[in-house]
């Protein structure tokens, strides 16, 4: 009896030690909105696209040699600008790195550079008898270069960049902003085409402009898993995906910019 007694105590210690360890272990958090092409949030509310694929890759690799819990979550992108960004181990995929944010986040690395447009549906008329309404989705990093230009009365928010353009072609404001390649796939992701657009000036970010969609860090993250993501970009496999990311975006963009 004593001897199973010793048993079972040596089991639930070893038991203990076990969930200690796992309690202890860091968990990042991966968050993301649905922005086609770029990245998506199918209907099982799962990523897809390629900016998913390659946080998958980083992620992986940096667990290779570091012990922490990733788990990837699509959020509206305002919840993640408003809640998800002041909170420690999380990683934001495709957030643009604009000069006023660059200070709140750890930036890991650029995935995507695109000029800006302004765009409105073709053949439909401006109106007369009001300003011209432009929709963005909240806390685009493009908002206020938006409101400075167009007017800040003159704005219509939605959930995320898809919406807003979704708003203008049913008609309910009168521009949007967007890269080429952006505005294609949001396009195709709401069933139309480039052909049912016309893409007017550049758009003059006025103080606000972006260096490009990055993977960015919330601050206070655990230095242990920064140091595994920094390590993991560095290694040969994550290199290369990078490459072929940037190399397969700015490719699709010169075709569309060639045949529109």
């Amino acid at each position: 009896m004593s001897k199973q007694m010793m048993k079972l105590c040596l089991f639930y210690c070893c038991c203990f030690i076990a969930c200690s360890a796992s309690a202890e272990r860091p968990s990042l958090s991966v968050v993301f909105e649905h922005n086609p092409p770029f990245q998506i949030i199918d209907a099982n509310n799962k990523g897809q696209g390629p900016i998913i694929e390659f946080a998958e890759l980083l992620v992986d690799v940096a667990k290779e040699n570091a012990d922490f819990t990733a788990e990837f979550t699509g959020k509206p992108w305002a919840r993640i600008m408003e809640r998800d960004a002041y909170y420690p181990n999380v990683l934001i995929l495709s957030i643009s790195k604009t000069p006023q944010r660059e200070p709140n986040f750890i930036w890991l690395t650029q995935v995507y550079t695109g000029q800006q447009y302004i765009w409105k549906v073709k053949g439909r008329p401006d109106p007369e008898d009001r300003p011209l309404q432009v929709a963005v989705e909240r806390n685009a990093h493009k908002m206020m270069s938006i409101k400075h230009h167009f007017g800040e009365d003159n704005i219509h928010t939605s959930l995320n960049s898809a919406q807003a353009l979704h708003a203008l072609l049913k008609g309910r404001v009168d521009r949007f902003v967007g890269a080429v390649f952006a505005v294609s796939g949001k396009l195709q992701s709401l069933g139309h085409n480039m052909n049912e657009l016309q893409r007017l000036a550049k758009f003059d970010d006025t103080g606000f402009a972006s260096q490009g969609l990055a993977f960015a860090l919330t601050l206070d993250t655990d230095e242990f898993i920064e140091e595994a993501l920094l390590k993991a970009l560095k290694d040969p496999r994550v290199e290369q995906a990078r490459a072929n990311l940037q190399n397969q975006f700015e490719a699709s963009e010169r075709q569309l910019m060639a045949g529109f």
